[in-house]
């Protein structure tokens, strides 16, 4: 039997492949294709509409002119004009964090409520795949916080190799 997409069996919560899901599911495949067939439809006979072609041409001069502001900002430097309303910066933008040293120094008696120990997830995980930590110590040191559940509604168009 070939196989389509990919096995959620991990993850899903209450899997039992109900006939009910499997009849909506259907209906909403069917939906889709048909929505999709009508926009290919759609954009076909709209295609050779004058005002289509002017919507077309129009949203490529945009983003010309975007890209040309863009690099004479970069070039020339950044334009305020607040009565004008007219605004082309270039904006510094950086994240701030603090040094643990620092705080541990400086705030000592609060340090041990602001600072947060965590483990690196990428390293570990790179421990246990080279064979230094075990599956059992790995699972050990798990601690997996339950979070709202996402919905995968789809289905898989093609067959998928093996």
């Amino acid at each position: 039997m070939p196989k389509y997409g990919t096995d959620y069996s991990r993850s899903a919560i209450d899997l039992n492949n109900a006939p009910e899901v499997r009849s909506l599911l259907t209906a909403y495949g069917k939906a889709l294709a048909d929505r999709d067939r009508a926009f290919a439809a759609h954009e076909a006979a709209i295609a050779e509409m004058p005002t289509y072609r002017d919507l077309a041409r129009t949203t490529m001069e945009m983003s010309l002119a975007h890209q040309a502001v863009r690099a004479a900002v970069d070039q020339h430097g950044s334009l305020q004009d607040i009565d004008a309303g007219l605004y082309a910066i270039k904006q510094a933008r950086a994240s701030t964090g603090y040094s643990v040293s620092t705080v541990r120094e400086l705030a000592p008696d609060y340090s041990r409520g602001i600072i947060v120990e965590q483990v690196d997830a990428r390293k570990l995980l790179g421990l246990h795949k080279g064979g230094l930590i075990t599956d059992d110590e790995l699972q050990a040191m798990e601690i997996i916080t339950p979070l709202a559940p996402a919905y995968i509604i789809g289905l898989a168009p093609k067959e998928v190799a093996q």
